[in-house]
């Protein structure tokens, strides 16, 4: 299983890499237009990613702008909803505009409020059968 990681914190990819250790590939960026390009680069490469953790709050694109360009791309790639990647968003925010944005504009499976809990973050990965 391969996992996209998009933060502009470091100390969250070291996180998330630890938790997600032996369980899944992880590869991470600090940018909304770096997740972009590790996602197209993996489409082309025909090693997509399985999951796509992303971060709202970034400096330039927002994680809610990099994961509609993602979604664009799989639909434009006639590629079907069983098989899109399945998006984490992991924030801060928690306001109803956000939330919303998340599971409706970009479909996300699930939405997982930072300070992140190793428990709480495997149990969602679960519940949502992520993991």
């Amino acid at each position: 299983m391969r996992f996209l990681i998009v933060d502009d914190d470091e100390s969250i990819h070291l996180y998330l890499k630890s938790l997600l250790d032996g369980l899944a590939e992880c590869d991470c960026v600090l940018s909304g237009e770096e997740g972009v390009e590790s996602f197209f680069r993996a489409l082309v490469g025909k090693n997509p990613y399985d999951v796509v953790m992303m971060d709202i709050l970034m400096p330039g694109m927002d994680g809610h702008q990099a994961a509609e360009i993602m979604r664009a791309e799989e639909r434009k790639r006639g590629i079907t909803e069983i098989n899109q990647f399945k998006l984490v968003m992991i924030t801060s925010l928690v306001d109803d505009t956000n939330v919303s944005k998340a599971f409706f504009n970009t479909h996300a499976s699930c939405y997982i409020v930072k300070p992140l809990e190793k428990d709480k973050v495997l149990e969602e990965l679960r519940e949502n059968l992520i993991l």
